[in-house]
C-alpha cells in the first residue's frame, strides 16, 4: 500500500456530519485505489487520524460500526467497499484507548472479527488497528494480547505477531522483551502441535508473520533474541526450521550480527 500525496477535502468535517456521508463514501471509494495492488494508505492513515481523540461524536462512532459490519458481507478481495472497512478497522484500534468501557468492548469485537478474516486487508488493518493501541499505551495492548492469547486462533496469533513487529513500540527493553517471549509461546505451541492437522491456510498466514516478526524482536533486544533463536534451531520440526532460516537471512540480523547467524545457520546443518 503507498502514501497518496494530501488532498484538501474537510474529511473529518465530513466524518461527523451526517449530512456528509453520501459524499464521504463516494471520496473514499473513489480514492481508495481498488482494485488494484495497493490501497491508498495515506488517506487510510488521515482517516485514522479522525478517531484518535476523546471527544468523538455519535456520528462519527456509527460511521464506525457501519463500516466495520461491511467486512462481514460478501465483498470481494480488492473490492472498492474493503477500503471502507479497512479503514474503519484501523480507525477502531486508534479510538481504543479514548473509549469508554462499552464501546472498548465493541472495537475488541471488531478487531477481532478482522483478524480472523478471510481476507488479507482486514487481517493486515486488525493489526495496524492494534499498533495504534499500543502506541497510545502499550500496557493496554498488552491487556488486549495476554486476554486473547490463551485461545487464539493461528490467524489471531498471526496478527499478534504482526502487531507487535513494530519498531516504535520496541524502543523500550521491557516491551521488546514482552514481544520475544509473546512470539516464544507462539513457537512453542506451533512446535508441540506438529502432528494436529488444522487449516493449511491459516497455518500458511502464521507462518509468513513468523518468518520475518521474530528478526524484528531480535534486533531490539538481540542477547535474549539469539537464545531464542538459538533454541527453536535444534528442533527436528521442518516448518520451525524453516521460520528460524527465513528470519536468520533478514538482513537486519545477517548484516549486524553475521557471527551469531552463521553459528546458529551451521548448528542447523549439524543436526
Amino acid at each position: 500500500m503507498t502514501p497518496q500525496k494530501n488532498v484538501t477535502v474537510p474529511l473529518e468535517q465530513w466524518i461527523n456530519d451526517i449530512a456528509e456521508r453520501a459524499q464521504l463514501t463516494d471520496y473514499m471509494l473513489k480514492e481508495s485505489h481498488l482494485p488494484g495492488p495497493r490501497a491508498n494508505l495515506g488517506l487510510s492513515d488521515r482517516f485514522t487520524e479522525c478517531f484518535g481523540k476523546l471527544d468523538l461524536t455519535d456520528t462519527a462512532w456509527e460511521l464506525l460500526n457501519f463500516w466495520t459490519i461491511l467486512s462481514e458481507g460478501a465483498i470481494e478481495s480488492n473490492d472498492p467497499r474493503e477500503f471502507l472497512a479497512f479503514c474503519a478497522v484501523r480507525a477502531s484500534g486508534a479510538y481504543y484507548g479514548y473509549a469508554d468501557e462499552e464501546r472498548q468492548g465493541v472495537i475488541r469485537g471488531i478487531l477481532k472479527s478482522a483478524m480472523n478474516d478471510s481476507g488479507w486487508r482486514l487481517r493486515e488493518a486488525a493489526a495496524m488497528g492494534m499498533q495504534s493501541v499500543g502506541e497510545y499505551d502499550f500496557t493496554l495492548l498488552c491487556q488486549l494480547l495476554d486476554r486473547w492469547g490463551p485461545g487464539a486462533t493461528q490467524l489471531e496469533q498471526r496478527a499478534f505477531v504482526a502487531a507487535l513487529a513494530h519498531p516504535p513500540l520496541l524502543k523500550v527493553h521491557d516491551n521488546a522483551v514482552y514481544c520475544l517471549n509473546l512470539a516464544t509461546e507462539i513457537m512453542d505451541r506451533l512446535a508441540a502441535n506438529a502432528g494436529v492437522q488444522g487449516d493449511p491456510e491459516h497455518f500458511r498466514v502464521l507462518s509468513k508473520g513468523l518468518e520475518y516478526s521474530l528478526s524484528v524482536f531480535v534486533a531490539s533486544e538481540p542477547v535474549e533474541g539469539f537464545v531464542m533463536l538459538r533454541k527453536f534451531a535444534q528442533s527436528r520440526d521442518a516448518r520451525i526450521i524453516k521460520i528460524v532460516k527465513s528470519n536468520l537471512g533478514k538482513s537486519r540480523l545477517s548484516k549486524k550480527y553475521g557471527l551469531q547467524v552463521a553459528e546458529i545457520l551451521n548448528s542447523i546443518s549439524l543436526l
